[in-house]
């Protein structure tokens, strides 16, 4: 087995990937077992108790004691015996992914390549991590016999984090009321907001129409200013402020096809909406003339997120308005 072989991140779509290439002293049909068979997975990812060997069955996995809510679990999208195998990965507090094996036979042994997409920018150094420290104890068959993938995990870590930091993912915005809207905190963010005097950003974010409409009588040229993160005031609304914020922005003049410049998020406003499954947003923009079809910087379309989050309304909806799928 290649022992150095460390994965790589990177961006896919508004959420992100992590890939990796090993070399195993397996034949093909031998490591197709240790990816397949419940028993083998028990030594070196977590306990089994389902995996249906076909495509439409379901796959089981159980980490650590058993405990808890450490269970993964989906459907079999890939069962291609001894070359494909591939997967839908639903976690607790996570948004679905997809884990997907491919076999390469070589001269001395097989290329495995792992690749798992569909990940939360936030969880991907975590994974990153996480899917090396799995893939070593794949070639030593002892990932719970002494405690060292957990050992291990914290070794590589900081290697996965120091790559999302390199992408610009672990990038917080100076204000804490959009920090706290990152995070999925609406409390906090409306804590951190009481009594301050939001500017056009934070107004934008949490849907403050009055406070809005004030900043941008005083400077028209606000609506189309970027945060010190790298998003317009569109953007911000179509994320969290609501349908409200962005007619107001809309008829402000605010640009509707131009993409942030965060770097872990280059994308349009539409493409914010859908992300966020803001459905009533994401209309106001189409019925403004918005491009249905505006990719993001990684070729993301409004499309190919919401069929990614499995969001069939809004799927529909942009349909309705022409989008199309990508070739």
């Amino acid at each position: 087995m290649t022992d150095t072989a460390h994965g790589a991140l990177r961006a896919d779509g508004e959420r992100c990937a992590v890939g990796f290439e090993r070399l195993y002293d397996f034949t093909p049909e031998e490591l197709w077992a240790v990816l397949t068979d419940p028993a083998q997975l028990g030594g070196w990812l977590a306990q089994c108790p389902r995996f249906d060997r076909e495509v439409g069955g379901e796959v089981e996995l159980v980490f650590g004691d058993g405990s808890g809510e450490a269970r993964a679990h989906g459907r079999i999208l890939t069962f291609e015996e001894p070359r494909v195998l591939e997967y839908e990965w639903r976690f607790p507090g996570e948004d679905e992914s997809v884990v997907r094996f491919e076999l390469v036979p070589q001269e001395l042994g097989t290329l495995l390549r792992l690749d798992h997409r569909l990940l939360g920018r936030e969880a991907g150094a975590g994974y990153g991590a996480g899917w090396h420290a799995h893939l070593d104890a794949l070639g030593r068959r002892d990932a719970f016999s002494d405690g060292s993938w957990a050992h291990r995990y914290e070794e590589l870590l900081p290697e996965y984090v120091a790559q999302a930091d390199e992408l610009g993912w672990n990038r917080k915005p100076t204000s804490p009321v959009r920090e706290a809207l990152y995070r999925g905190d609406r409390a906090g963010a409306e804590a951190a907001a009481a009594g301050a005097a939001l500017d056009v950003f934070d107004a934008a974010a949490l849907g403050r129409v009055d406070r809005l409409r004030q900043l941008l009588d005083a400077e028209p040229d606000l609506v189309a200013s970027l945060s010190d993160d790298g998003f317009t005031p569109l953007h911000l609304a179509c994320f969290a402020g609501g349908a409200d914020a962005v007619r107001l922005l809309v008829e402000r003049g605010a640009p509707l096809e131009r993409l942030a410049e965060a770097s872990f998020a280059q994308v349009r406003p539409l493409g914010t909406a859908v992300f966020a499954r803001q459905h009533v947003a994401a209309r106001v923009l189409l019925e403004a003339g918005a491009d249905p079809n505006g990719a993001g910087a990684g070729g993301f379309t409004p499309l190919q997120a919401a069929e990614a989050n499995g969001d069939e309304p809004l799927a529909r909806l942009l349909r309705e308005h022409g989008a199309t799928a990508s070739d």
